[in-house]
């Protein structure tokens, strides 16, 4: 691979790939660096709303357990976060990568 095309790819990767961050607490582990959250309590709702949507999904009926008030609000975030896990960027980053590396052959 030639010097300009390595760089071309540092600048590619310092740019898109964001999504994970090296983990201050583990070696070798990654967490996810775009996930924002109000608080505390945002982020226990956030995880109830999974879970709830687990169990509706789970039981295959239109029953809804007591404990889960609006399965509309919970289908939402489980949907928001779903969508926000989905890293184009280093899709970007990848299609570019690829490029590169079919000009080198």
């Amino acid at each position: 691979m030639k010097k300009k095309q390595i760089k071309e790819l540092r600048v590619l990767a310092k740019n898109k790939l964001n999504t994970l961050e090296p983990s201050n607490l583990r070696k070798e582990k990654y967490k996810p660096s775009f996930l924002e959250f109000d608080g505390y309590t945002d982020l226990f709702i956030t995880i109830e709303a999974l879970i709830d949507v687990s169990i509706l999904a789970a039981q295959g009926d239109t029953f809804s357990p007591p404990r889960i008030k609006d399965h509309g609000i919970d289908i939402r975030r489980t949907l928001e976060l779903a969508n926000n896990l989905l890293p184009f960027e280093e899709g970007e980053f990848l299609d570019e990568s690829y490029k590169l590396l079919k000009k080198e052959n």
